[in-house]
Parts: structure tokens; C-alpha cells; sequence
């Protein structure tokens, strides 16, 4: 009883702040920029300041997942891009990475499953291994990089425009073609279960869409809201679920979503866009999209109940990107050219922090990462981190070394939380062990097929948090996937299909020489994914499996073995 009161006392602060991570822009899925970590009380000294060997022209987004962060460099002669993967706690580089040698790589994401990228040269986007950066996969994506950011369903799958790609196969679920006004076109949203985002032509009413994150389907959409015919800006939803939406010379919206329609609860002109939200649910604002304050744009404190302007800041601070963390600390990035800035403010907008100069800060956005740290990136070839103080409870965060396993097969999980906790307690409901109190539990199992949430509950001498990950392990059934023998073979192999041509029924066989993550799936003649065979961990091995293609018509098709180090794939022919 204990703990299930302990978990409820904590439940509403684990359901919409993405822990310590910063995966996106605007840190979460709401883009809001609330964040669970303290961050730096001043920038008297920094934790460390490396050098780039790429001087960048400006400063691109950054993007950070437990000790890792990543960033973009751009040269402008010739523009050309690469990605820089970085250590956290030091800024030593990991590895960087270009496609080519004219790819203009841009960071658009960071989750536990890889490094997002898109080259803005050839419209593709790619998840990349952290281990190397190597490509798991690539698709064609049409988005601006610079400051867009992905989305992300409650499984880890990306989300761009529109799109819910399979984060394994970079295959798209599902698409829905709805109408945006400029595109490329950034500023989506999710909220549970739900993405939104304008809709609307450049000739036709602009309106709010909801849109099913699990089936692709348009729910509804708001009434017209007038404004300007070109571009919109981004959404910004609050821990509530409240959508704030600013019509490009049009007003400030406040929708709710009451899960049939939208109701809209209050409007204000001029309309001021929404970047983020306080801990007290203030939003803060820009006035960029007022006509008379756009040259001499500032950040404002609104009223969230009414859209009333409480505050404003005494010095003027464009405010392109925020964070908020758990000491209520605003911390502004101005995005300007010489004049680029870091201001952290308190919550009222009346005292500054601290400030720090960083001209071309125009992407890189006010993240906030594991242990309360914040990296700041400009022009040149310089990237500095600060960390706070503060002596603070501990921000609960942890990965696994599968999110798929087949039962009964061990799954493995790692704490990487911030501000040294000296207590876990983790609950596995539905496994075979359901709960720990060690750091790292290892050899979870679980029996039954199904989608299983993990909570992790940790704590030092400041105080406790929690982490509640509600579908983030997906158990399937066995697959009539047989192990032959006990032999450990020397190398990873994918033998022919036998017999070849067949009609229906085939067998396949494989060979692992070590465990690990695999993906064998079958894909039509036109690429498309029709049946996953395996996808999750199994031990070293050889293995076989008969598939039986009865319900397909005759053609070619093909078959694929994925692992982190080995990729194959072989044709054959069913004949009817």
C-alpha cells in the first residue's frame, strides 16, 4: 500500500515532463520547455568548453539523452552540414557524421533509440546508431531542420509532418495527408494519444488539427481562425493539455480538447505567441507576431486563465526558445545575430539571473540535460557547459538494453538519473519479477505478450522522484522461431531460402554469433513491410523458421537480418 500511495503522490509530474532528457525542440512533446532539472545558478565558470573542428555559422539546435548530447555544424561556403554526437559531463566528441560530402545535416531529434538527422540537400531524414553513426534506416521527409524537432509516440516511434514512422524499420505506419499552409512546416504538437498542428491552404481557412497517434486519423478540427494567408507559428501545449495557438496576424487562442471537439476557452489581440510555460502555468510569450512590435520584440508573462499580460521583461529579450526548470528559472534563448543572448530570469520577468553572450544563437535553444546541465552553442567554433550548484532531490530516468523481447527472454535495465540518488525502487507490473531495489536490475522477464509500463522511483537526502513509462516494453508471443543445436557460430550469416521457388511454404535460416537486438522482417516487391519475423533480442545462435505465404499472391519478395553490426538481405519467389 505504501508504494502504490508513494507512486500516486508523484504520478501527475511523470506523465508530461520528459524526465532529464531534452529530445526535441522545446524539450518535450509539448514543446512548452518545462523540465524536471535544475539548471546552472550562474555562469561565473563553465563545466567545460571545447573546440569544434567545424566553426559553425550559427548555433543549431541541441538535443540531449542521458550522458550524450547532439548538435549540428553548418558551413555556409559551400553550405554543407555535419552532426556531432558529444559526452554531456566532459564535450568530448563521440563521433560526427555527414552522408556525403555536400549534405547539410541537421539534428532533429535524440531519444534512447537513436540520433534523428535530415539533410536539408536531399530532403531524407535518418535515424543513426549512437554507437557510431551508422544509418539504421532513412526516408524522405519534407521539414526545415533548423528548428522543427520531431515528435515521438509513446513507444519512441518518430513523428514528422503528418507521418508515425516505425522506429525500427524507418517504415511509415500510417500518413495523413492533411493541408498545411507553407511548407515545409514545422510546430506540431502531441499531447497522450493525440498530434496536432494547422491546417489550411494558403486561399483556405486556417484550423487546428487533431490527428489519432495510434491509427492516423483526422479526429476534428477547430472553426476558421483568421489571420494572414503565409506561414504559421508553432504550438505550444501546457502540462494541462491546454493549446495555446497564435494565428499569424491573427490572435492568441486557448483551445481545450474535451475528446470530441475542440473548445475554445478564451482569445486575445494582439496575438502573441506561446514558447513556453511556467511552473505555475504562466505562459511566456512573444510579441513578434504584433506588427507595431516586431522590430523591438520582448518576452511577456501571460495570464493562462485569460491571456491577460501580467509582466514583461524591464531589459528587452526576444524570446525565440525557453526552458523552465524545477526551481522555476526561465532561461531565454534570443536567437539574434551579434547581439545573440542566454538570460535567465526569475518567473515574474523582473530579475536576471544571469546572462551570457553568444552571438548566432539562432537554433540552438535553452536545453536542459542530465545533472542540471546546459550547453550553450553560437557562431565559431567554441560549445561551453555550465551545471548548477544547487544541492537537489534526483530526476529519476533509466533505458533498457531492449524495448521488444519475446517471452521470457531477460530484459535489462540501467538507471541514469540525475543529482546521485542512493535509493530504486523499480516496479515491473506484468513480469515475472515486479519489483527491485537495485541500481541496474538485470534478467526481468515476463510470461504473457503485451505492452508493459516501468516505474522508477528514486531518492537522496533532498528528496524523491519518479518516472512512470507507461508503454515501454513490448512483449511478443513465441513465433515458432526454433534454435538448432548448441554451436555459437564465428559469424553472423542469412542462408537462401529453401526451397526457392516455393509455393506456399519456406524456410529461412540464420546464424548470430553473439546476442543482441535483431530485426528479420519480409517486405513485398515495392518495399513495403509485410510480416515481422523477429524483432527484439536473442541470444547467439543458429536459427530457423518456416513461413508459411499462403494468403500472398505470387512475386518476388524479400527478406532482411538486421543487428547493430550486420545487415543482409536476399530475394525469392513465390509461384502459385
Amino acid at each position: 500500500m505504501k508504494i502504490i500511495l508513494y507512486i500516486l503522490i508523484f504520478i501527475l509530474s511523470a506523465i508530461n515532463i520528459n524526465s532529464q532528457n531534452w529530445i526535441t525542440t522545446g524539450g518535450n512533446l509539448q514543446r512548452n520547455g518545462l523540465s524536471k532539472i535544475t539548471g546552472p545558478n550562474n555562469v561565473i565558470s563553465a563545466l567545460w568548453t571545447v573546440s569544434s573542428p567545424t566553426s559553425s555559422a550559427w548555433g543549431n539546435s541541441i538535443y540531449s539523452y542521458g550522458d550524450k548530447f547532439v548538435t549540428s555544424r553548418i558551413i555556409l561556403s559551400p553550405y554543407t552540414g555535419k552532426i556531432e554526437l558529444r559526452n554531456i559531463n566532459t564535450g568530448a566528441l563521440i563521433w560526427e557524421k555527414m552522408i556525403n560530402t555536400s549534405s547539410r545535416m541537421y539534428a532533429v531529434g535524440f531519444t534512447e533509440d537513436a540520433v534523428y538527422a535530415h539533410d536539408y540537400m536531399t530532403g531524407i531524414l535518418y535515424a543513426l546508431n549512437i554507437s557510431d553513426g551508422s544509418v539504421k534506416w532513412s526516408i524522405a521527409s519534407d521539414m526545415f531542420p533548423g528548428n522543427t524537432g520531431l515528435m515521438f509516440a509513446c513507444d519512441g516511434d518518430p513523428i514528422d509532418r503528418g507521418r508515425r514512422i516505425n522506429k525500427n524499420t524507418g517504415i511509415a505506419r500510417w500518413t495523413n495527408n492533411y493541408i498545411i499552409p507553407v511548407g515545409p512546416d514545422g510546430g506540431f504538437c502531441v499531447f497522450g494519444n493525440t498530434y496536432y498542428h494547422w491546417t489550411g491552404s494558403i486561399v483556405t481557412p486556417k484550423k487546428l488539427i487533431a490527428i489519432d497517434i495510434n491509427t492516423g486519423a483526422t479526429r476534428y478540427t477547430s472553426a476558421d481562425l483568421p489571420g494572414d494567408g503565409d506561414q504559421e507559428n508553432d504550438l505550444c501545449i501546457g502540462p494541462d493539455g491546454t493549446i495555446y495557438i497564435c494565428r499569424d496576424g491573427g490572435a492568441l487562442y486557448a483551445f481545450r480538447d474535451n475528446g470530441t471537439a475542440f473548445v475554445q476557452l478564451w482569445s486575445r489581440t494582439p496575438g502573441y505567441v506561446v514558447k513556453g510555460v511556467g511552473k505555475d502555468g504562466s505562459l511566456y510569450a512573444s510579441n513578434i507576431n504584433d506588427p507595431s512590435g516586431f522590430a523591438n520584440s520582448n518576452i511577456y508573462r501571460l495570464d493562462p486563465a485569460n491571456g491577460n499580460l501580467l509582466d514583461s521583461a524591464q531589459i528587452r529579450t526576444p524570446l525565440a526558445y525557453m526552458s523552465c526548470g524545477a526551481d522555476s528559472t526561465v532561461i531565454v534563448c534570443t536567437g539574434e545575430a551579434g547581439n545573440g543572448r542566454y538570460v535567465a530570469f526569475s518567473p515574474d520577468l523582473q530579475t536576471v539571473k544571469w546572462q551570457l553572450n553568444v552571438p548566432y544563437n539562432y537554433y540552438s535553444g535553452s536545453n536542459l540535460g542530465q545533472n542540471g546541465i546546459f550547453i550553450a552553442a553560437g557562431s565559431g567554433t567554441e560549445i561551453k557547459a555550465y551545471k548548477t550548484n544547487y544541492n537537489v532531490k534526483p530526476v529519476s530516468d533509466f533505458k533498457a538494453n531492449v524495448n521488444v523481447a519475446y517471452m521470457n527472454l531477460p530484459v535489462n535495465f540501467f538507471d541514469q538519473s540525475s543529482y546521485a540518488p542512493s535509493t530504486w525502487l523499480w516496479l515491473f507490473p506484468g513480469a515475472n519479477t515486479t519489483s527491485s531495489t537495485q541500481q541496474n536490475p538485470a534478467g526481468i522477464t515476463y510470461s504473457t505478450p503485451g505492452v508493459y509500463p516501468v516505474t522508477l522511483i528514486t531518492s537522496n537526502t533532498f528528496g524523491s522522484d519518479t518516472l512512470i513509462r507507461t508503454c515501454y516494453i513490448t512483449i511478443l508471443n513465441e513465433t515458432g522461431l526454433s534454435q538448432t543445436g548448441n554451436e555459437i557460430p564465428d559469424k553472423f550469416s542469412l542462408s537462401q531460402n529453401y526451397p526457392n521457388p516455393f509455393n506456399p511454404v519456406t524456410r529461412f535460416k540464420f546464424s548470430l554469433p553473439e546476442n543482441g537486438i535483431i530485426h528479420f522482417k519480409i517486405f513485398d516487391m515495392n518495399g513495403k513491410e509485410i510480416e515481422t519475423i523477429v524483432n527484439g533480442e536473442l541470444k547467439a545462435g543458429n536459427y530457423e523458421y518456416e513461413w508459411n505465404a499462403s494468403e500472398y499472391s505470387s512475386g518476388v519478395y524479400f527478406y532482411t537480418l538486421t543487428s547493430e553490426k550486420f545487415k543482409e538481405t536476399k530475394k525469392m519467389l513465390l509461384v502459385k
